[in-house]
């Protein structure tokens, strides 16, 4: 990858310059990034066509309410100009996903990873900024040195147990942890980015080499015990009916997941949607039916359809009302199958998902170590 630095007044003001600068220079004609809303509370994905119009725009804002991921994929389709997109590594893994599995197209999008080492839940943090315990605007300042959560409030708990602080994976790479108030812009060699004002030439220092592969390696440590302790206290299914007693099946899991894309879900259709006939016979059968029904088989078949694909954003942990762990317990389930086929979602677009190419012979092959 070419390398080169931005310097600005601030970072944030760097990041801004550059977007503005790709619409002006004509390498996009837009650029889809987190925009401060009137408020300060929140960022909302905000389609910038207007060079003028990046005064708000800052993708460092610790806070993810959603997986922009499947937004993107929307405006993917059919989409007649270029156009940039700045996500966080998670939302470039689930974007990739969703490529693989003929929801998304990269053909005009310029995607643009910005480092992540960490986010509130939306409520939290509307709340920190009523209380003046964080100023987005100076966070990439105060976190770049050393990746850490200055605040006391907790980050997500997907946040804590992710080992991708950069999204290398993207085309190009809006980098601020461990450059000392600097912005490394990191682009493909296939990307051109002449004529983009401000860049200069230079090497990725040591200390953001370090400082990332550093919190690469806590967050991984911290996903296995975190993996490890759930299986250990949920070793059966009469343990994980525990874990899953408060679900009201209202599927905002579902709702909130970037790779569930199907337009008619099964749950959501006939076959889960009873009437009272067959309430009636239910409870005859077994003499009592807890309501809602069929609650675990919810999310096991979740699971199965698109465990192989979960990238840990943990937005169905986010938008669970009854604080269910759904997220370390996709991830915790996923793990076996992922290990099993060596896939790691989003890692690459050319790595095909292994339940879409698969052939009989592969599991026992995989069962006797001959793969």
């Amino acid at each position: 990858m070419k390398s080169y630095t931005l310097k600005a007044g601030d970072t944030l003001s760097a990041v801004q310059d550059f977007l503005k600068s790709l619409i002006t220079s004509g390498k996009v004609s837009a650029v889809l990034v987190p925009q401060e809303v009137a408020a300060k509370t929140n960022v909302a994905p905000t389609l910038i066509r207007d060079p003028e119009l990046f005064g708000s725009a800052n993708p460092f804002a610790p806070v993810n309410g959603l997986n922009v991921a499947r937004l993107v994929a929307n405006l993917s389709r059919n989409l007649p100009e270029k156009v940039a997109v700045v996500l966080r590594s998670c939302e470039v893994r689930a974007l990739f996903e969703l490529v693989k599995l003929q929801q998304a197209k990269l053909d005009n999008l310029l995607i643009i990873g910005v480092d992540c080492a960490g986010t509130f839940a939306a409520r939290d943090y509307a709340q920190m900024v009523k209380e003046n315990k964080v100023d987005a605007k100076k966070w990439a300042s105060q976190v770049a040195a050393d990746g850490k959560n200055p605040t006391g409030v907790a980050w997500r708990r997907a946040c804590t147990v992710c080992p991708y602080p950069e999204a290398s994976n993207a085309d190009v790479i809006l980098g601020w942890l461990g450059m000392a108030g600097n912005l490394l812009i990191a682009a493909k060699d296939e990307v051109d980015l002449s004529g983009v004002a401000g860049l200069e030439a230079a090497s990725v220092p040591d200390t953001r080499i370090k400082l990332l592969e550093n919190l690469s390696a806590e967050r991984s440590q911290a996903k296995e015990k975190a993996i490890a302790e759930f299986k250990n206290s949920v070793g059966s299914m009469e343990k994980l009916a525990e874990v899953l007693a408060t679900c009201i099946k209202c599927q905002n899991c579902r709702q909130a997941c970037p790779i569930c894309f199907c337009r008619e879900c099964v749950s959501a259709g006939p076959i889960f949607d009873h009437n009272g006939d067959k309430y009636m016979e239910y409870a005859k059968r077994k003499g009592a039916i807890e309501l809602p029904t069929d609650t675990a088989l919810f999310h096991l078949t979740r699971v199965n359809h698109m465990g192989l694909s979960c990238v840990g954003c943990g937005q169905c942990e986010n938008a669970c009302p009854m604080d269910i762990p759904v997220g370390l317990m996709f991830q915790a389930l996923s793990e076996a199958n992922q290990k099993r086929f060596e896939y790691e979602p989003g890692r690459s677009l050319e790595e095909p998902i292994p339940i879409t190419v698969y052939k009989e012979h592969e599991l026992e092959e995989l069962n006797t170590g001959k793969h």
